[in-house]
């Protein structure tokens, strides 16, 4: 068939503008609302979310000087251009068991509540779109549950860092007392 015939043949150009009028529609399977951007991490076996407004900058970790007497989830701090910013690793403030830092991890450096901290990441995953947010599951133990959004689609556990930055673990020298 030539080109020609479609353009000249008045039933075929009928089949063939119903078909792009049928094509600029939108897709009535895709959800218009993508939900909100999180950035996805991990630390062990779970998977994590924090919503990449918070998020000032990815980086590795690098070097981080350890602290005397510090609780567990405390790292750290490391040097960001001249910044110190304490390092913490979640899992502890979760009832998981803490692991040195791997050469490979990364540090999040979140903001929120007028503070930065450095989160602990072994692996940055992506940047996705969740939806709506199942609630945390009953078992979850822990601390932190209080600052645990819920679970996406995906099953990743989301964290409002504005929370865990509340967190009364995290107050140290609070000259409210």
């Amino acid at each position: 068939m030539e080109m020609r015939q479609f353009f000249t043949d008045p039933t075929l150009r009928q089949i063939l503008e119903e078909r792009a009028q049928a094509l600029a529609l939108p897709d009535p399977g895709v959800d218009a609302d993508p939900g909100e951007e999180m950035l996805t991490f991990q630390l062990g076996q779970d998977t994590y979310g924090l919503p990449v407004t918070y998020i000032r900058e990815i980086r590795l970790l690098g070097s981080y000087t350890r602290l005397p007497s510090v609780p567990p989830y405390i790292v750290g701090l490391v040097n960001v251009r001249g910044r110190l910013l304490t390092v913490l690793d979640i899992r502890p403030m979760l009832d998981i068991a803490p692991t040195p830092p791997v050469a490979t991890a990364f540090l999040l450096i979140v903001a929120a509540q007028k503070m930065e901290i450095g989160l602990l990441a072994d692996t940055v995953i992506e940047i996705c779109h969740i939806g709506e947010l199942a609630p945390t599951p009953a078992t979850t133990t822990g601390r932190g549950s209080a600052w645990i959004r819920g679970i996406d689609r995906y099953l990743h556990v989301v964290i409002d860092p504005s929370l865990l930055f509340k967190d009364p673990l995290l107050i140290i020298n609070d000259t409210n007392e």
